[in-house]
């Protein structure tokens, strides 16, 4: 493992403990078999950006533990110009997603689910 990847393994780490309100996440410890769920993964990500980490709702998903998504994603802070430090500034992530990471709403009506995505959705009004 290189310096760069981690240096990312342990921001994700500590995003993770934060995020998951644990003393600790280890680099193997599984998001989800520590008590992550998909509203947490969404303040995980933001959190990773902030901290200059290019990290997509999907990745989480795809590689469930610190250790792999540093692997998979690599170390971009570098190049964005982001610092750990961010992850312990206190501000508000401004959040952008790609057009396809949550599947295509733009013909959902209430009630109703996008056929590309396989999850049960609720409508509350």
């Amino acid at each position: 493992m290189t310096a760069i990847t981690a240096a990312t393994e342990t921001t994700l780490c500590c995003i993770l403990a934060e995020v998951l309100g644990l003393d600790v996440v280890r680099p193997q410890d599984g998001f989800f078999e520590v008590g992550g769920d998909s509203v947490l993964a969404v303040q995980v990500v933001a959190r990773a950006r902030e901290a200059g980490l290019a990290l997509t709702v999907r990745d989480l998903f795809d590689h469930q533990t610190a250790e792999t998504l540093a692997a998979a994603i690599g170390d971009l802070a570098a190049a964005t110009g982001g610092s750990a430090d961010a992850v312990t500034s206190g501000q508000s992530p401004q959040l952008t997603f790609a057009a396809d990471e949550f599947g295509d709403f733009d013909d959902v009506g209430a009630g109703q689910q996008p056929s590309d995505v396989d999850a049960g959705w609720e409508t509350f009004t």
